[in-house]
């Protein structure tokens, strides 16, 4: 069983930071797996641990038209 986790995000978009802020998820996330950020999908690119906490870098998922 999964237990909560915060986590602290830095979102990219075009390689700019866009966002950031904290999360609360069922686990913590592995790099190439998705999160919901503001009712988007985002892949998390990268997982540190810094200051005490998770840090996540999240990049938007691109749908493939």
């Amino acid at each position: 069983m999964n237990e909560q986790v915060t986590c602290v995000y830095r979102a990219y978009d075009d390689g700019a930071l866009v966002a950031t802020g904290r999360l609360m998820l069922e686990g913590l996330p592995s790099v190439g797996e998705e999160v919901r950020l503001n009712g988007r999908l985002h892949v998390v690119r990268a997982v540190e641990y810094g200051g005490g906490e998770h840090v996540l870098e999240l990049e938007p998922r691109h749908t493939q038209r």
